[in-house]
């Protein structure tokens, strides 16, 4: 059965947003010893999350045509390997 459970960075980031709300909620009353714990680490995290997914979602286009491309430049290489395997295959002396 497949899952239908969302994965992948943009679950991260909202998961994230998430997490800053529910810190937001207990106020003072969170209050971790370390510095990247506390809520403007988490905020600055949270902001370089977001501005990394949407790097990735804007040069995504560009890197699925770079693969569209190098599939369709190595298509005719295809037949070409198979005759080139082929030659070699065939015996140099012929049998007596």
């Amino acid at each position: 059965m497949a899952s239908t459970s969302e994965t992948g960075h943009a679950k991260n980031a909202a998961n994230l947003q998430s997490l800053i709300a529910s810190v937001i909620g207990y106020g003072a009353a969170y209050n971790p010893s370390k510095a990247s714990l506390k809520l403007p680490a988490l905020q600055v995290l949270d902001t370089n999350c977001n501005n990394a997914v949407k790097a990735v979602n804007a040069a995504f286009p560009a890197y699925a045509q770079a693969i569209a491309d190098r599939e369709t430049a190595f298509v005719p290489l295809s037949k070409l390997t198979t005759r080139v395997l082929n030659a070699l295959r065939q015996p140099t002396h012929p049998h007596r």
